[in-house]
């Protein structure tokens, strides 16, 4: 048995020594977790509260520009395999009703796609999943409708990327691009992709302390909609750039 589980043991480090995971870069600072749940109070008077009324406490605040109105997303680690690490899901956004030193508080709003997803058991925010503080860009100030040529006057907006990443000093940066429903998923798709990819290069070559080693780039088309594609203001919404400190 024991031969087996050292030969487990040596194989899970050739895999993740093939793949970069060995020795992972030291972050700077832990991500902000939920730490417990506030349900709200039964007076014995009228319906209980609904999920809608719960807070949750988060372990960082004003420390971390965590302030009251801000609005992170918020991800839940799962593990596919004991042998590759946890991956992390976009389950919704968390807004922020309450920031100290130390700590905040904030109502859960859910993504209704995260949520009809079959490896989210759990249909709200639960405690341990990751607040990850975010920088939202709309796509239509960066970029013309189904372009991925940066506008003249963009470079205010990254000045907002430069200035957000020199407040947390990451080790590691996300850049995703998302778009609506209108059209093909798969030329959305590619179009997200590009202009994730068109920003990442954008930081790299004009601001020296962005090191390609530091920032990626991810699409995801209209796969994670921050609301429904039902209006034209709420597509503008979900036609976005957005920074994550990644840790």
């Amino acid at each position: 048995m024991y031969r087996y589980f050292l030969l487990a043991s040596c194989l899970g480090f050739v895999i993740a020594m093939s793949l970069g995971w060995a020795e992972p870069v030291e972050p700077q600072f832990e991500l902000p977790r939920i730490l417990y749940v506030l349900n709200p109070p039964d007076t014995g008077v009228g319906p209980k509260g609904t999920l809608g009324d719960r807070r949750y406490y988060v372990d960082r605040g004003v420390e971390m520009s965590i302030k009251k109105g801000n609005v992170l997303n918020v991800y839940r680690e799962k593990r596919l395999s004991p042998l590759v690490p946890s991956i992390r899901m976009f389950i919704g956004t968390m807004d922020i009703t309450h920031a100290k030193p130390g700590s905040s508080v904030g109502k859960f709003i859910p993504s209704e796609a995260a949520m009809a997803h079959p490896m989210i058991r759990h249909k709200t925010a639960m405690v341990s999943d990751l607040v990850v503080p975010r920088l939202v860009i709309d796509s239509g100030v960066l970029f013309d409708a189904a372009s991925a040529a940066l506008k003249d006057g963009a470079m205010a907006e990254f000045d907002k990327v430069a200035r957000f990443i020199e407040l947390f000093t990451p080790s590691k940066l996300v850049i995703e691009g998302h778009t609506d429903s209108d059209g093909e998923a798969e030329a959305n798709q590619m179009l997200s992709e590009v202009r994730a990819n068109r920003v990442v290069d954008y930081l790299i070559a004009e601001f020296d302390f962005i090191s390609a080693g530091m920032v990626e780039a991810r699409g995801y088309g209209e796969d994670q909609p921050l609301v429904p594609n039902n209006t034209p203001e709420n597509k503008q919404l979900n036609r976005r750039i957005e920074a994550l400190i990644w840790e």
